[in-house]
């Protein structure tokens, strides 16, 4: 196997610099750069000219992040140019890469190991008139899973359903799936529907609580009886399992994240006079390689006044959380998943991404977005030092205005 620098010899053509060195592990360590890629610096140019490498498929918000920070080592105010070099790229990384722009400025070269020349410079796509891309698959709803059942389990699903239905106004929701059905109160999974053959098992979840003696005594199968009715063990569980929840959030002992998901799966107050009502994620991933599909679940949708409003909560690692917006973000502009919706046809997504975050961490993603053309596309929200124990009373927006034709760029 040839090393780096060889190849990087070789191929000069690729690149606008040469006499490349490569930055030790010790300085990458002290650099804090990700250690499982390769990091070089060019010579003899008026710009600063770095490479990012990787050997093998990377995962993707991570090469990202690791080739903008060490341009950013780089630059330090002046004009640089980052190569991103991999044996291959998803288009939403290469859209990603073209949203970078200022100072520096990033180019993707493909490296395949086996061919001659190996290095292989990506051009920029045009901007607007594309295609956009097909992905992902609808969630299944309720006809349909309904319909996988035998005649009595699909009576035994209607009186379940009827008994979730009723808990909606404590914050209980569904998320279905072709095999399985949570029920979560915010993101924490109090209970699931299995499909077993043309049956289906009921149990109980306990994420989100203390796993001792009381919780176990939780753990509970749920079936309906000879009368029609959902047995009364499982009803008792469920009924602890979100009074015990609720005691927590009052006594602020949820954790942020979950705290957070459950006011914004909610909606209402400050919420609904921003951004509207609560939206559901309708997709699934095909296969294992749309994981950024589930990821994009994570995320909150709200719909108000025609228009699609997309939420990115930000409590940890901002860095890392924000290099992760960028590429999907970049996912949801150039598939179809924000854009298919035949029966909605004033609702527009309006291209923009809402952090909503913290006050700490408002430097760091400063940071992430002065690598941006369009950096207002990113809107930054900081919650109150007391949101936890005050709620989502007051949210202040950190960002420029937004300019419109940002849209017709990304369209």
């Amino acid at each position: 196997m040839n090393n780096w620098l060889e190849i990087w010899e070789q191929h000069p053509d690729v690149f606008i610099a040469q006499n490349w060195q490569e930055c030790p592990a010790e300085k990458r360590k002290d650099l804090r750069l990700p250690q499982q890629y390769s990091y070089f610096v060019g010579g003899e140019t008026a710009l600063r000219v770095g490479i990012v490498a990787s050997r093998i498929l990377p995962k993707e918000e991570e090469f990202l992040l690791a080739g903008m920070l060490w341009a950013n080592r780089l630059s330090n105010g002046a004009r640089t140019v980052i190569y991103f070099i991999a044996p291959d790229f998803s288009p939403f990384l290469l859209h990603a890469l073209a949203k970078m722009g200022g100072l520096i400025n990033a180019k993707a070269v493909y490296w395949r190991e086996r061919l001659s020349p190996s290095l292989y410079l990506i051009p920029e796509a045009p901007s607007g008139g594309q295609k956009r891309i097909a992905v992902g698959e609808r969630r299944p709803n309720w006809l349909k899973w309904r319909q996988e059942l035998n005649p009595v389990a699909q009576h035994q699903l209607f009186v379940v359903k009827g008994f979730f239905d009723k808990l909606a106004q404590r914050g209980v929701r569904c998320e279905l799936k072709p095999l399985t059905i949570s029920y979560l109160w915010g993101n924490i999974e109090i209970a699931e529907i299995k499909r077993k053959g043309k049956k289906f098992e009921l149990t109980t979840k306990l994420k989100g609580l203390k796993h001792d003696e009381k919780a176990q005594s939780l753990l509970r199968q749920g079936w309906v009886d000879a009368s029609g009715e959902l047995n009364s063990e499982f009803c008792t569980a469920i009924l602890t399992i979100l009074d015990d929840l609720e005691e927590k959030e009052r006594k602020g002992q949820l954790k942020p994240k979950d705290q957070l998901s459950l006011w914004l799966y909610q909606g209402g107050g400050i919420l609904s006079s921003l951004w509207g009502s609560p939206k559901d994620w309708p997709w699934l991933p095909k296969d294992r390689s749309e994981s950024w599909i589930a990821d994009l679940g994570q995320w909150h949708y709200f719909e108000g006044n025609g228009q699609i409003s997309v939420i990115c909560p930000i409590l940890d690692k901002p860095l890392t959380q924000a290099s992760q917006a960028i590429l999907l973000s970049s996912v949801l502009e150039k598939s179809t998943l924000l854009h298919l919706d035949k029966t909605k046809a004033n609702t527009a997504w309006d291209m923009q991404i809402h952090w909503l975050t913290l006050k700490d961490f408002e430097e760091e993603l400063r940071l992430w977005l002065s690598w941006l053309k369009y950096p207002e596309r990113y809107q930054v929200w900081i919650l109150p030092n007391d949101w936890q124990a005050e709620g989502l009373n007051e949210l202040v927006c950190r960002s420029a205005p937004y300019r419109e034709r940002i849209i017709d760029e990304y369209s």
